[in-house]
């Protein structure tokens, strides 16, 4: 498969939250490993590295692009929230999968991106 979907939403994250959460529980309940990240580049560069990234055999199938703003500030906060989000349902036995999260969120390469930012969703079978 291996293909980056735009399946995103710009609105406010209070009122997108509960969204982006069912999002993440339809990907986590399908799927055997997640990933859940935050990039300033074009999502299909961003894709592109994590299928060099990752240890052979270990390809992701696919990158699904949830949410974009322009600050790094709050996509910090959603991508940190999404994270604990997807942790806490996986401990409560509600979701099978393997969340492969190594560390929180890191400073951007550029401190003001006029393209913004990007949260999605790895996925592998």
């Amino acid at each position: 498969m291996n293909d980056v979907i735009y399946w995103y939403s710009d609105d406010s994250f209070i009122r997108a939250e509960a969204e982006l959460r069912r999002a993440i529980g339809q990907y986590a309940w399908r799927n055997r490993w997640i990933y859940i990240g935050l990039t300033q580049q074009r999502p299909e560069a961003r894709f592109a590295q994590h299928q060099k990234k990752w240890a052979p055999g270990h390809e992701w199938d696919r990158m699904i692009v949830i949410y974009h703003a322009r600050s790094f500030t709050l996509m910090q906060t959603v991508e940190d929230r999404l994270i604990c989000y997807a942790q806490q349902q996986i401990a409560l036995g509600r979701y099978s999968c393997t969340l492969i999260n190594d560390k929180k969120s890191q400073r951007p390469l550029v401190a003001n991106n006029p393209n913004g930012y990007w949260v999605y969703i790895l996925v592998q079978k």
